[in-house]
């Protein structure tokens, strides 16, 4: 089994706001960037082609946002969730750990961890975020959600990123008669409870994931899902991800791991899909 790889230096990030803010957030959120451990670069010659963006926005996705993300690389999209427009503390903390290669999970948490391999698993590990969301005194709803979530992280995971020297999807398209994978393509999956809700995890062995199908799911919010079989799934999954959290972080080590983070609030499910989401794409270098 391979060892995870950890990037290693912080990437600078280029601050910057979209429409929705006043471009005065930027000198109001900055310092609590900052002590967050975020690395901000000034806007000077050479240096901002250099920098990743960090896009400040008010957290309503929607599909105007894909073409961030389909940019290279891909713009790393933070909501202002808190009373006073600035982003929550934990969401800063997930993105720094996401730049600096560190765990993604909440620091002094208990996490629970789980290799799959047969996709029976899967079910299991379902059933084992929603048990952890009603031991935590989350709502029912919320319980339901995060089982969901998590069967979609692992089933990209264990499904869709195994792929053969060629590159060609090994169980992708043949999901309803895989009953386990290879010892070699394992997937792993975490969970653990902190502020914001509950994290769920998956991380697989392959590192290929593209920001391009979170930009299709993005574009799609608010309207019908196109179906999109070309790595073996629709992308419904993808979408339904992104409508249940409040936020998504991937850090894609290209050839080696990628991780996929949910974090599902405890609250109940009303309107959740409109509620402000950060939306956190890494690749490292």
């Amino acid at each position: 089994m391979r060892v995870a790889h950890r990037p290693g230096a912080a990437t600078g990030l280029h601050l910057i706001a979209d429409s929705s803010l006043a471009p005065a957030m930027l000198e109001q959120a900055a310092p609590t960037l900052v002590r967050g451990g975020l690395p901000l670069v000034t806007e000077r010659v050479g240096v901002r082609a250099k920098a990743r963006e960090l896009v400040l926005f008010d957290g309503r996705l929607g599909p105007s946002h894909a073409a961030l993300l389909e940019r290279d690389p891909a713009a790393l999209l933070l909501a202002t969730r808190e009373p006073e427009g600035l982003p929550s503390a934990w969401e800063v903390r997930v993105l720094a750990a996401l730049v600096k290669g560190e765990s993604l999970m909440p620091p002094g948490a208990a996490v629970a961890k789980q290799w799959l391999e047969q996709v029976v698993d899967i079910q299991g590990a379902s059933s084992e975020a929603a048990s952890l969301v009603e031991s935590s005194q989350g709502s029912r709803s919320a319980a339901h959600l995060a089982a969901e979530v998590m069967h979609e992280l692992a089933a990209n995971a264990l499904l869709d990123a195994p792929v053969d020297a060629s590159g060609t999807p090994l169980y992708a398209h043949r999901r309803d008669s895989v009953r386990a994978v290879a010892p070699e393509h394992v997937c792993q999956v975490s969970f653990a409870v902190g502020e914001g809700g509950i994290y769920l995890e998956a991380m697989d062995l392959f590192g290929r994931l593209t920001s391009e199908p979170i930009a299709r799911a993005v574009a799609s919010l608010g309207g019908r899902m196109q179906v999109n079989a070309s790595g073996g799934g629709a992308g419904l999954g993808m979408r339904r991800i992104l409508e249940a959290c409040d936020l998504i972080a991937v850090r894609v080590v290209p050839g080696m791991e990628t991780r996929m983070l949910g974090v599902v609030g405890f609250g109940e499910a009303r309107r959740r899909a409109v509620l402000p989401k950060s939306l956190l794409y890494f690749q490292s270098e």
